[in-house]
C-alpha cells in the first residue's frame, strides 16, 4: 500500500523538483520509501508502505528488465497463485512482490492480465519501448487516483492536494453544492480540472500526443453470478466465498490488525478471524468509543465471547475550528469524519499497518434504509403486475375482491428514473452556477442493459458502482493512509461482492431483516442481540450545530472569504447579520468550501533524505 505521482510534459522537460514536492505530500501513505524516475518528458514518483517483502527488493519506481516500469498503490491477493503460473511459462523474479508479478503478468499477457488480479489498486506501467502509460484502477474504486489535464500537461496523483502543489488549480463554483455522492458517482472533483480515474477503466496516454484513451476493462454487469433457488445453497456458498476472501487477506509480512463496531458486519468478520486463529493476526480487536454509541457494548460483549482484550479508543465530539479544517485536509472532502481517523492513528501507534475491516456488505446486500426502499418498491410494482394478470384472466369477480381488500390504496406502478440521481442542476443565491454535470459513457451503457433487470437489482448495482461505495472507500482509505494503515476489506472481493449482488432481494430480506443472507448464515456464531440489534450506526460524523456555528463564525468574516471570486461574501455576511436562515444550508455549504479550500493549498513540503531518483534512472 503506498501512493503514487506522475507527471508528463507534452511540451517541455519536467522539473524533477516537482515529483519531490508531489511525493513529499504523500509520505503518510508510504513513510517507509521513496522513489522517482525519469524519461524524456515523463516523472514518475513513489512513496512505500511496506507489506509484501520488506527488503529493498519493493522499492519502487520498479523495473526487472529496463523497459517496464510501474508504481503501485495497492495489493493483488492472488499474487502468489499468478507468480506461480508466471514460472511455469519461464519469467524470472527478483523480489516476493505482488508489483513484480503486476509486471511480469503485463508483459505475458497486456491487458488482459488485469482480469486475473484478486486485489484493490491503482497503479501506473510505463512502457519505454512505446512510450506509453498506462493508468489502472480496480474493478470498485477502492484505491484512489485522481488525473489532471491541461496547458500541455499530464499530472496524476493518489491524492488531490500533490496535484495542486504543482498546479494553479482552483475550486469550481459549479461543483461547491453538489451532493459528495453524486461527484463520486461522475467522476468529479470539487476543483476544475481535477477528475477521478473511473474504476473498472484503464487510460493509455502516449508521451508524444496529447490523446488519452479510456478503454473499460470491467463491467460488473458482464460478470454476475448465476444463484440457484436454493436458500440453503446460497447460504452455504456465500460462507465459502467469505472465508476464502478472509484469507487471501492475511497473506501479508507484517502484523495485522482487526477493528470492530459492534455491527452485524465487522462482528462476522470478527468471528471468522477467531475461528481461522492466523497467528499473523492480533485478535484483540479495536473498538472505538464515543458519546451516543449504540453498538459499544455489543462489541464488547462479542470480544468476551472470544476472550479477546480489546483496545479500547476514546474519541470525543469536542472539535475547534484547527481540527475540522485539519480533518477536510486528511480526509480531502468537506466533511467531518474524525473517529476513523482516532481509530487508524491508535493501530499505527501500536505498531500495525495493516487492518482487517467489514466495509461492503451493505453496498452488495442491500442494508442501508434507501436500498430496502427501493426493493419495496420492485416488489409493489411486482404486486401490481400479478393483480393486474388476475383481473385480465378471471372469469368471476375475484378482480374486484382482490382491489378491494388488496390494491388500494397501493394500486399503482411507481416508475423511478435513476438518472435523476445524477441530477446536479442547483440554484443558489451566492453562487454564479453556469454548468452541469452528466454521467459517464459506461454509465449510459449500463443503464441500456440495466432496463433488462429488476428495479431492484438497478438500484443496489447503480449505487454500489456510480457513487455511493465509491464515496464510502474514498473516506475511509484517506482516513487510514492518513496513518499509514492499509485498509482490507472481504466482503469487496470481486467473487464475493458479484455473488452477493446478484442474489434476488426477496432473499436478502426475510422475516423483517436486511442482509437476512449474512445474518442467517452466522446464526450459530453471533449472539443474538448483534444479529437483531435494529439501530444502523458505525463511525458517524459529529456534525451538529456546534458545528454549523463554528463553520460559519470562522469563515464569513475573513477578508478572503468576502473578497472570494467563487460566491458573493458580502450579500452572504449580509444574510448571516440579518439572520435570515432561509438560506443557512447553502451558507454553510459554501462557508465549508471556504475552509476545505484553506485546507488543500496551505502545503507544508518536508524536507526527506530519502527522497531520490530510483535505482536504475533512465536518463534523457
Amino acid at each position: 500500500m503506498c501512493g503514487i505521482n506522475g507527471i508528463i510534459n507534452f511540451k517541455d522537460i519536467n522539473s524533477e523538483e516537482k515529483i519531490h514536492r508531489m511525493n513529499s505530500l504523500l509520505v503518510h501513505r508510504g513513510p517507509d520509501g521513496l522513489g522517482s524516475f525519469k524519461f524524456q518528458n515523463l516523472l514518475l514518483g513513489h512513496t512505500r508502505l511496506s507489506i509484501q517483502d520488506l527488503s529493498d527488493k519493493g522499492s519502487q519506481p520498479m523495473s526487472n528488465d529496463g523497459n517496464l516500469w510501474i508504481v503501485f498503490n495497492g495489493e493483488i491477493y492472488n499474487f502468489k497463485e499468478i507468480r506461480n503460473e508466471l514460472t511455469l511459462i519461464g519469467h524470472k523474479f527478483y523480489s516476493n512482490t505482488d508489483t513484480e508479478v503486476i509486471l511480469n503478468s503485463y508483459k505475458e499477457w497486456g491487458i488482459d492480465s488485469f482480469k486475473k488480479f484478486n486485489g484493490m489498486w491503482a497503479f501506473a506501467i510505463f512502457d519505454k519501448s512505446k512510450q506509453e502509460l498506462i493508468i489502472c484502477r480496480d474493478r470498485y474504486g477502492v484505491k484512489p487516483c485522481y488525473y489532471y489535464q491541461l496547458n500541455n500537461e499530464f499530472i496524476f496523483s493518489s491524492e488531490i492536494k500533490p496535484i495542486l502543489s504543482v498546479t494553479n488549480d482552483d475550486l469550481d463554483p459549479n461543483k461547491i453544492l453538489l451532493n459528495e455522492h453524486i461527484k463520486e458517482g461522475i467522476f468529479i472533483t470539487d476543483f476544475k480540472n481535477i477528475k477521478i480515474v473511473e474504476p473498472g477503466h484503464y487510460y493509455k496516454i502516449s508521451l508524444n500526443n496529447e490523446l488519452i484513451l479510456k478503454k473499460r476493462w470491467w463491467n460488473g454487469l458482464q460478470n454476475l453470478s448465476k444463484i440457484s433457488p436454493n436458500r440453503a445453497e446460497i447460504i452455504d456458498e456465500f460462507k465459502d466465498k467469505l472465508k476464502s476472501s478472509i484469507n487471501l487477506r492475511l497473506i501479508s509480512d507484517v502484523k495485522v490488525a482487526t477493528s470492530l463496531s459492534g455491527g452485524v458486519d465487522s462482528s462476522i468478520i470478527f468471528s471468522e478471524l477467531n475461528e481461522i486463529n492466523n497467528q499473523n493476526v492480533e485478535l484483540n480487536p479495536f473498538i472505538v468509543k464515543y458519546p451516543e454509541n449504540l453498538t459499544f457494548d455489543l462489541a464488547l460483549t462479542l470480544a468476551n465471547k472470544y476472550g479477546k482484550k480489546p483496545y479500547i479508543i476514546e474519541s470525543q465530539n469536542k472539535f475547534s475550528i484547527d481540527t475540522i479544517i485539519d480533518t477536510f485536509r486528511n480526509l480531502e472532502k468537506k466533511q467531518f469524519y474524525n473517529k476513523q481517523l482516532d481509530l487508524y492513528q491508535n493501530q499505527k501507534l501500536n505498531g500495525f499497518k495493516v487492518s482487517i475491516d467489514g466495509h461492503g456488505a451493505d453496498e452488495s446486500l442491500g442494508g442501508y434504509v434507501d436500498n430496502l426502499k427501493d426493493f419495496a418498491i420492485s416488489s409493489q410494482n411486482s404486486l401490481v403486475n400479478s393483480y393486474i394478470s388476475i383481473n385480465n384472466i378471471s372469469t368471476s369477480n375475484l378482480s374486484e375482491i382482490i382491489k378491494k381488500n388488496f390494491l388500494s390504496p397501493t394500486n399503482q406502478f411507481i416508475n423511478v428514473d435513476l438518472t435523476q440521481r445524477f441530477k446536479n442542476s442547483i440554484n443558489s443565491k451566492y453562487l454564479e452556477i453556469k454548468e452541469t454535470f452528466n454521467p459517464s459513457k459506461s454509465f449510459d451503457d449500463d443503464l441500456k442493459e440495466l432496463k433488462n433487470f429488476d428495479f431492484s437489482f438497478q438500484s443496489l448495482y447503480v449505487k454500489s458502482t456510480y457513487g455511493f461505495l465509491q464515496w464510502l472507500l474514498n473516506k475511509w482509505d484517506k482516513a487510514s493512509m492518513r496513518h499509514s494503515i492499509e485498509i482490507r476489506s472481504p466482503f469487496l472481493d470481486y467473487n464475493l461482492f458479484q455473488y452477493a449482488l446478484s442474489i434476488p432481494s426477496n432473499q436478502k430480506v426475510l422475516n423483517g431483516q436486511n442482509k437476512s443472507i449474512l445474518r442467517e448464515a452466522y446464526l450459530n456464531n453471533i449472539p443474538n442481540e448483534i444479529l437483531n440489534f435494529k439501530n444502523k450506526q458505525g463511525l458517524p460524523s459529529n456534525k451538529n450545530l456546534d458545528y454549523e456555528d463554528l463553520i460559519i463564525s470562522n469563515s464569513i468574516n475573513e477578508k478572503g472569504f468576502l473578497e472570494s471570486s467563487l460566491w458573493d461574501g458580502n450579500k452572504i455576511k449580509k444574510d448571516i447579520d440579518l439572520n435570515n436562515s432561509n438560506n443557512k444550508a447553502e451558507i454553510i455549504k459554501i462557508a465549508e468550501s471556504y475552509l476545505f479550500q484553506k485546507s488543500m493549498t496551505n502545503f507544508s513540503f518536508e524536507k526527506n533524505k530519502k527522497a531520490s531518483i530510483a535505482y536504475n534512472q533512465l536518463n534523457n
